[in-house]
């Protein structure tokens, strides 16, 4: 009995020394992707970084406008400016910027805005400066859709 219960020790051993080694090296190969995946997804940001267009400059544009969001205060100023959308709305729709999230600011002093009425749709594209505190906003272009 005695060289049974060594004989089935040294299988339980044997067997754990495998279930460990097997456990190591899969570790060791999730390491080696997850370490893989991280590399790819930085390069991804480096390129992603390089193909976006620059951003104004938001302190600037906060320290002109006292604003602690100055990207907030440009939307908010914008979507109430219903007298540069070139277009009326039809079946009794009016046209209007839907919200802040429709209007994409890029290098440095550029934005787009989408519009619609419910039925028809466009987009503006809008240069702005800040003057003495007052933002000014000029079309571009107005494409409909």
């Amino acid at each position: 009995m005695r060289r049974f219960t060594v004989v089935a020790l040294l299988l339980l051993a044997a067997m754990a020394a495998v279930a460990a080694f097997h456990y190591r090296q899969s570790s060791m190969e999730l390491a080696r992707q997850v370490a893989e995946v991280s590399r790819e997804l930085d390069d991804l940001k480096k390129n992603l970084e390089a193909t976006r267009s620059p951003e104004p400059d938001w302190e600037q544009f906060g320290e002109e406008l006292k604003a602690g969001d100055p990207a907030g205060t440009l939307r908010e100023d914008l979507i109430s400016r219903k007298d540069l959308i070139p277009w009326k709305g039809v079946l009794g729709g009016t046209m209007a910027i839907p919200g802040p999230e429709s209007i994409w600011f890029f290098a440095p002093h550029w934005a787009l805005a989408y519009v619609e009425d419910g039925h028809i749709a466009g987009y503006l594209l809008f240069r702005f400066r800040v003057l003495g505190g007052r933002i000014e906003w000029t079309p571009v272009d107005a494409q409909s859709m």
